[in-house]
């Protein structure tokens, strides 16, 4: 097998950090994108979810004022369609299991109640009993709503810890390790050809070098010592 020579070395060296940022440069723009997303996802997830979450208990507290008004059951019906409304809408905007489980148990409690308020006597102390714990239910809704509303912003700050980190590392660490390692591959590649003309220079002043096949050979070496940026020394100026 051929041995790796010192151009496919500066080759690989030189292609490394091409190949990677074509790699990871679409996964940067996806990333982007994603960022650039962020505060319309806040807007119509998070925010949402608040916003819902708030629109329900305003809605208990409308259903519970309106039993003392003159055109209650219209009131209490309006209201708690309204509060169906939100609950539906709510559904739809769960970040996490602490959000589904609080809206479980309030879809759960809910209807039942709800259905048993119409109903009630304003002065019936079980059924404002089982309305302060459904207010208790969408306060703990709302409670998880704000928490995932600081996950999601802690998932957003991690990934760009994990987005700065790939720019580190694919934009700056990878093309200055190779930079490294071809200023050392090269360095020791420039001594050895420093060497080589040093070396056919004083082979060419052996008498055995007029020959005509040897001389043709140190002819060619020193043209391509030339072309490497290896001329012949100049005798009027100092070396290197």
């Amino acid at each position: 097998m051929a041995n790796v020579t010192v151009v496919s070395k500066i080759r690989f060296l030189a292609g490394i950090a091409p190949v990677i940022l074509l790699i990871v440069s679409p996964l940067l723009a996806l990333a982007l994108v994603g960022f650039g997303n962020i505060p319309s996802d806040i807007k119509d997830e998070q925010l949402a979810a608040i916003k819902y979450a708030e629109g329900l208990d305003a809605a208990l507290y409308k259903m519970e004022w309106g039993r003392t008004q003159p055109d209650r059951v219209q009131i209490i019906v309006d209201q708690q369609r309204r509060f169906a409304d939100y609950l539906d809408s709510a559904v739809h905007h769960v970040y996490t299991a602490e959000q589904h489980d609080k809206l479980g148990a309030l879809v759960q409690a809910a209807k039942p109640t709800l259905d048993a308020f119409r109903h009630a006597d304003p002065h019936d102390e079980v059924m404002n009993a089982r309305m302060r714990d459904l207010h208790t239910a969408v306060t703990e809704l709302e409670n998880a709503d704000e928490a995932a509303l600081d996950q999601f912003s802690d998932a957003a700050k991690s990934r760009v810890r994990q987005l700065l980190a790939l720019v580190i590392i694919a934009g700056v660490l990878v093309p200055m390790v190779c930079f490294a390692l071809l200023w050392r591959l090269t360095q020791s590649t420039r001594a050895d050809l420093r060497t080589i003309r040093t070396e056919i220079e004083s082979a060419a002043e052996n008498p055995v070098a007029k020959e005509p096949s040897i001389a043709h050979a140190i002819e060619a070496i020193d043209q391509a010592l030339t072309r490497l940026g290896f001329p012949k020394p100049n005798p009027m100026l100092a070396d290197e």
